[in-house]
């Protein structure tokens, strides 16, 4: 691979992709909605994605693999559909128009699997998703539109079905960053942190991980169809709470709040990482000990600027 497009290539996991992809010596051309020092960034709001500058974009770039991450977790039914489902179809329109043929990789998510997925039972990707979130259901249809596009044009697309992603800088509708969050602006020396259920454990894999799964599998090209993108590793959530709690040094008291709390959410929620075995990409073990350090530092020094 010699070049590659990154959609979504300022967020979270996007991010730690380009960078993983450059040490590579891959030439990286990245996507979002919000402008950048990176001179091989191009902005693109929604509305131009179905436009001949897409198409400027990706014959500029060339790219051998189109990475497509650009997405979003939060919104009505109608907003998440539309930046969920309709980008990836523009993004399938500006290939057609520009007859570039390069690898696809789409970030899915395990919401996707929603009932599908048995109290600690590790998910596969034969299980016949039921997604039961908004967000499920608009990722769900960007997959099978991404495979429907796959067969249509025998185009090697694969969906990396992403679990929670840990890592510092990560966002505050994640649980984790959102406590993290919550702890580092805590007045003083104690406080208080609101949190749901906790007693629940979590397939959580480290984003630098994930962003060198995606780097390997984009290499594997008889890879196609959904792969999940998961540690294996399910820790209890209430464990990685008390380690925040223990690196910030405050006195915290835990509080539940009840909106907070999902109704009939299974205890363990785990990822099967038998495909990945498969390929030759097992992921490496998560230090969540010292992920959580990572986390809580990062978010302590970004509460001090603030402040």
């Amino acid at each position: 691979m010699r070049s590659a497009v990154v959609t979504g290539g300022r967020g979270f996991i996007g991010r730690h992709l380009v960078d993983a992809l450059r040490q590579r010596g891959v030439a990286v051309t990245t996507i979002g909605r919000r402008p950048s020092a990176d001179v091989t960034h191009a902005v693109l709001d929604e509305a131009s994605w179905d436009s001949l500058a897409l198409d400027w974009i990706l014959e500029d770039a060339e790219p051998d693999c189109i990475f497509h991450l650009a997405g979003q977790a939060r919104g009505t039914p109608a907003e998440l559909a539309h930046i969920n489902g309709d980008l990836v179809r523009a993004l399938f329109r500006a290939l057609k128009r520009t007859g570039l043929r390069p690898r696809l990789i789409i970030a899915g998510s395990a919401a996707e699997y929603g009932s599908a997925i048995q109290d600690g039972e590790p998910v596969r990707e034969t299980a016949t998703c039921a997604p039961l979130s908004a967000y499920g259901i608009s990722k769900q249809a960007q997959t099978r539109a991404a495979l429907a596009y796959g067969d249509a044009t025998d185009t090697p697309v694969l969906v990396a079905r992403i679990f929670n992603a840990l890592g510092p800088n990560m966002p505050t509708h994640l649980a984790i960053g959102d406590f993290a969050s919550q702890i580092a602006s805590m007045p003083g020396n104690r406080g208080t942190l609101h949190v749901g259920n906790i007693d629940v454990r979590r397939d959580m894999i480290d984003v630098e991980h994930i962003a060198t799964l995606l780097c390997q599998l984009a290499d594997k090209l008889d890879a196609r169809g959904v792969v999940n993108i998961c540690s294996g590793q399910a820790p209890l959530l209430r464990d990685l709470v008390e380690m925040l709690i223990e690196f910030s040094g405050r006195k915290v008291d835990i509080e539940v709040d009840w909106s907070r709390v999902r109704g009939n959410e299974p205890r363990t929620i785990i990822g099967s990482t038998d495909l990945l075995e498969t390929l030759g990409c097992p992921p490496p073990p998560t230090d969540f000990q010292g992920l959580i350090a990572r986390i809580s530092r990062e978010m302590e020094q970004g509460a001090t600027l603030l402040s």
